[in-house]
């Protein structure tokens, strides 16, 4: 049964993340996102809103910060549960645009790998962390269903939008598997090369070398 969610509650939103979201690729049995940063509320209500959508933002607001705060002590079904709650009582919002994003984290752990895409291709974000990293977990989300294309577009993608050390290098990583995967090991050692030349010092700078040391 879904977390009630109650609008009275201390508001303490920077807890969603940290553990939230564990993707695991088909070609490499480790983690590969750690979205380790507080979600931005940026950009959403810089329209006029009469008093009747003020109430509604003002409440979505509240629902989606009490459950982002409690969502690690949570059962993932009862988060899920949650998440989609706000989705159908405040679509349009702020707060279900999260909500989107988070459902999508979470189906994702749960290998059901079309509702994730399903949710994350809803998500609208502009920022330079967390966009991009919903971006490049909707592309492994299409790595995991083999529609390489997509994925590999939009891990490119992400990586382009972010272009920071925090993102950048990991997406290029991931489209080198799958390059790796489909045979292509010329272009998966491009991007290896990539980012050791260009992201020399990113957490997986090292995986790159390494790779690049067994194809001499």
């Amino acid at each position: 049964m879904s977390k009630k969610i109650k609008k009275d509650e201390p508001i303490a939103p920077d807890q969603a993340l940290s553990k939230a979201e564990a993707f695991v690729t088909k070609h490499k049995k480790a983690f590969i996102i750690a979205i380790l940063a507080i979600f931005a509320f940026v950009g959403f209500n810089a329209f006029n809103e009469d008093a009747t959508e003020k109430k509604e933002n003002t409440e979505a607001e509240a629902a989606i910060a009490n459950i982002e705060a409690t969502w690690q002590g949570m059962q993932p079904q009862a988060a899920l549960d949650s998440f989609l709650e706000i989705i159908d009582l405040y679509n349009g919002t702020n707060a279900a645009n999260k909500a989107h994003f988070y459902a999508g984290i979470i189906y994702s752990q749960q290998e059901n790998y079309e509702e994730a895409i399903n949710h994350l291709s809803k998500y609208n974000g502009s920022d330079k962390i967390i966009a991009p990293k919903a971006k490049q977990l909707l592309g492994n989300c299409y790595s995991q269903i083999e529609d390489y294309d997509n994925a590999i577009r939009l891990i490119l993608e992400a990586a382009s939008l972010a272009n920071n050390v925090a993102v950048t290098p990991a997406c290029w990583r991931d489209v080198a598997a799958m390059y790796e995967a489909q045979g292509k090991n010329d272009k998966a050692m491009n991007l290896y090369k990539k980012i050791k030349d260009e992201y020399p010092y990113s957490p997986v700078a090292n995986e790159a070398k390494v790779k690049l040391n067994a194809a001499k």
